[in-house]
């Protein structure tokens, strides 16, 4: 058994497929068709180069995660799961580790959805995100105030393309994935407002994400005017007046510093952590403690801000 032990590693150690430089899907397929040995140590071994290999490995595995042989369908899908989740965390970190402005928004909407949509492309979501941009241009007018933009810009999301709030399902999950908020125009208040933003930018317009208690505004601020409104109820325009009103009605303090905390910009990091704290609740909900963990390490992961260069 050593020998056999011995030919698999010389002939299937990624270390060594890596260091020619010429991984083939043969070869691949050849390393994972492995996993449905009897043998503890061939599957150790296996499973440490799979995982060396990482992503070069994961349509390959996907592949095998539909084999008619359980031991091997079990295994590859294992295999696939753990790769899928030490990627993410590298690219929690990565997005993490990008201070002020490059934080983006955007990126981090794309990475929420591949928790549970891994082999999302983010470029999709770009591209549909500028076919609502393009639809939309030609209807805004240069000349028009800031308060008919908003308008415009709202009648177009909310009416003709058919965005709204999921009343009907808002605990469902998909609701705080952009991919499939995109796809059925569904959701909270919280990702209708992200996806508000990242259009109404796309257009010129400088809007930003407000933190509202139990809910989700968006602002318009330019040097001269700051207008509150609300996507999950068709883009309802909202004087700071009627946001004191809503805040009282709910129980909140209205003091003047407390209006100013709860109508402060919540910066793209703010946004995305709360999102994840959302699918926290969620998840917990029906106790999935697996998703919830991986959820809470991501929060953390975000919440360490990078230190400053020296």
């Amino acid at each position: 058994m050593t020998d056999r032990v011995g030919q698999v590693r010389g002939r299937e150690s990624a270390s060594s497929v890596e260091r020619r430089g010429r991984d083939s899907a043969r070869e691949i397929r050849a390393l994972i068709s492995l996993l449905a040995d009897d043998d503890s140590r061939i599957i150790a071994m296996v499973w440490e180069n799979l995982l060396r290999l990482g992503a070069v490995a994961l349509p390959y595995l996907t592949e095998a995660g539909e084999d008619s042989d359980p031991r091997l369908r079990i295994r590859a899908r294992h295999i696939r799961q753990r790769i899928h989740l030490e990627q993410m965390e590298r690219r929690f970190r990565r997005l993490a580790s990008r201070r002020g402005g490059g934080f983006d928004l955007e990126m981090g909407l794309s990475l929420v959805a591949r928790i549970e949509y891994p082999d999302l492309d983010r470029r999709l979501i770009a591209t549909q995100l500028d076919e609502l941009a393009d639809g939309v241009r030609p209807q805004l007018p240069i000349e028009a105030s800031p308060q008919e933009r908003i308008r415009i810009l709202s009648r177009y999301l909310f009416d003709d393309v058919g965005f709204r709030g999921n009343r009907e399902n808002y605990y469902d999950p998909d609701n705080s994935f952009i991919n499939k908020v995109l796809e059925r125009r569904r959701g909270i208040p919280i990702s209708l407002a992200a996806i508000t933003i990242l259009v109404g930018r796309r257009v010129g317009l400088p809007l930003y994400a407000v933190g509202f208690p139990k809910h989700f505004l968006v602002k318009y601020q330019d040097a001269a005017t700051e207008i509150f409104f609300d996507p999950f109820h068709g883009g309802r325009i909202l004087s700071p007046g009627e946001c004191t009103q809503i805040l009282a009605s709910e129980g909140y303090y209205v003091r003047e510093r407390f209006i100013a905390e709860y109508l402060a910009i919540a910066s793209p990091r703010e946004l995305i952590i709360r999102m994840l704290r959302n699918l926290i609740l969620i998840y917990s909900k029906v106790r999935d403690k697996r998703k919830v963990r991986r959820l809470i390490r991501y929060v953390e992961v975000l919440r360490t801000r990078p230190r400053a260069r020296r």
